[in-house]
């Protein structure tokens, strides 16, 4: 079971969408709800010698009215939920602060960039920053499509690998309440894994053990299509209504650049997707 989650709340139009879907998995986990108001709207950019008083007191109430709105909403969503929820507020730099709170917490939910929103540019690699650094999974919630319920039919992304195996481990408590577990290669093993490595049965094995549901092993190429479009196929064709990947990426002048499958499905889901890295 998940006992705290935390929520990115912020002033962008997909705020309330994500944060019903964290009430939704906290009441069915009985987990409490961190709300993380972490606005990326840089205040003391704005400082009373480059800008004038009247303009930085107006920017300053604006900015509160809009954390008092997300605040409401906040606690509505989650009393209507019926779960433990707690609003944090801290200054700083908000991937650094989300990091920070996902360290107390089994995981972050975040949304995805809708790029043909305004606020698309100051959120455009946030979710990066944060599942790259923090140490815990990060839930990203797509901006459209149904977003309930989450974790009954499972898809799960296996490439051997240590993201993926870190994946899987951070994921235990929603495998645990899983309903169907899929389990997907995508044009199998990569030559860095020695084929005598390789016991087919133990996969099955584990996932016994762990009391999980009784898998079903998928495989697909992607040729033509990508790897990141061939899972989000599989997971429309299983009807999944939750993927787990381990997060690829690496850094470049201070900004998270993600791998290929990574990156597509962060910029084209149409289900739930749990990272972890």
């Amino acid at each position: 079971m998940l006992v705290r989650i935390a929520v990115h709340l912020d002033r962008d139009e997909d705020c309330a969408r994500r944060v019903e879907a964290a009430a939704q998995l906290a009441a069915v986990h009985r987990a409490e709800l961190i709300g993380v108001y972490a606005s990326y709207f840089p205040l003391a950019f704005y400082d009373e010698v480059g800008t004038p008083n009247e303009v930085y007191s107006l920017l300053r109430g604006r900015s509160s009215e809009e954390e008092n709105r997300v605040r409401t909403l906040f606690h509505e969503v989650t009393e209507s939920a019926g779960v433990t929820a707690r609003w944090k507020a801290p200054e700083g730099e908000s991937d650094q602060i989300l990091a920070m709170y996902a360290r107390y917490c089994d995981l972050m939910v975040m949304s995805q960039v809708n790029a043909d929103r305004s606020n698309s540019q100051r959120f455009a690699n946030l979710a990066e920053a944060v599942m790259m650094s923090a140490g815990r999974p990060v839930l990203m919630i797509p901006y459209s499509g149904r977003t309930s319920p989450i974790g009954n039919r499972i898809l799960f992304c296996w490439d051997f690998r240590r993201e993926a195996a870190r994946a899987f481990a951070d994921a235990q408590p929603l495998l645990q309440e899983c309903k169907e577990l899929i389990i997907l290669t995508v044009d199998g093993p990569s030559e860095t894994v020695p084929s005598s490595a390789i016991d087919p049965q133990e996969f099955s094995s584990y996932c016994k053990l762990r009391g999980y549901p009784l898998i079903r092993e998928v495989t697909r190429g992607s040729h033509g299509v990508g790897i990141g479009s061939a899972i989000l196929n599989a997971a429309t064709d299983h009807s999944s209504d939750l993927i787990i990947m381990g997060a690829y990426g690496h850094s470049r002048f201070k900004e998270w650049v993600m791998g290929g499958a990574s990156r597509t499905l962060l910029e084209t889901m149409t289900v739930p997707v749990l990272f972890s890295h």
